[in-house]
């Protein structure tokens, strides 16, 4: 899926062998682009390692209004593989189902109340996962944030940008993979702002009904051209 050429023409410019190397030792990903919320969702899944054969043990963090969608991952991993967190009121809609939808059976999320309480749920989490095997393999914890607007609106850039660095290097700790979703453009300032903390920066864009993605690692050097994903 990385490597080869994109509709440019232009090579990966050895993408795919850097992307390998930083998901063996731990990475951060930051996507970013206004997109229909199903792109976004499909991003998170593949993001997840949703489907995959191997373990992965999951930190599903949700931080948007209403019913939160991590929920949609929760059929595929079992319970003691998967931990909810609820960023302030979200707990209590957690099992709310929009029009047309089943929800999923999972663990009750955990809700946090502040910033503060998010970085030692989601610290808790990990714990929980070293202590239930022996050795965790490369890539097998993902962690999974749907939204930083929230956070960035009440607490600011400085205080997110704290927050994820504790939060991308503990990751890193276990040699596995951290991903947050911030719905703007990729030359929205905040993006430069928070850039320096992720790894790799996944831009999403819809091309006449082409759901599409661009990985790029942190130097800006080496891309995976535009990648068509589908769409749903």
């Amino acid at each position: 899926m990385f490597s080869g050429t994109d509709r440019g023409g232009a090579t990966d410019g050895g993408f795919s062998d850097e992307l390998a190397r930083l998901k063996r030792q731990g990475v951060s990903v930051l996507v970013v682009g206004s997109v229909r919320p199903e792109q976004c969702r499909d991003a998170c899944r593949r993001l997840l390692g949703c489907g995959a054969d191997r373990t992965r043990r999951r930190i599903l963090v949700s931080t948007a209004a209403g019913p939160h969608h991590v929920t949609h991952h929760v059929d595929e991993t079992g319970s003691a593989a998967l931990s909810l967190i609820a960023y302030d009121s979200q707990a209590r809609n957690a099992t709310t189902a929009e029009p047309g939808e089943t929800p999923s059976v999972g663990p009750e999320p955990i809700e946090a109340e502040s910033l503060a309480d998010l970085g030692i749920a989601i610290e808790r989490a990990i714990e929980n996962f070293e202590t239930d095997t022996t050795t965790l393999e490369p890539a097998e914890v993902r962690l999974g944030i749907d939204s930083l607007l929230p956070l960035l609106e009440e607490y600011g850039r400085q205080r997110v940008f704290k927050f994820l660095h504790l939060i991308n290097g503990r990751t890193r700790d276990v040699d596995g993979m951290a991903h947050s979703h911030l719905p703007v453009e990729r030359d929205a300032r905040i993006v430069q702002t928070l850039s320096p903390l992720f790894d790799v920066i996944v831009e999403l864009r819809e091309q006449n009904g082409d759901y599409q993605e661009r990985w790029t690692i942190e130097d800006g050097d080496r891309s995976s051209g535009w990648l068509s994903v589908g769409p749903g």
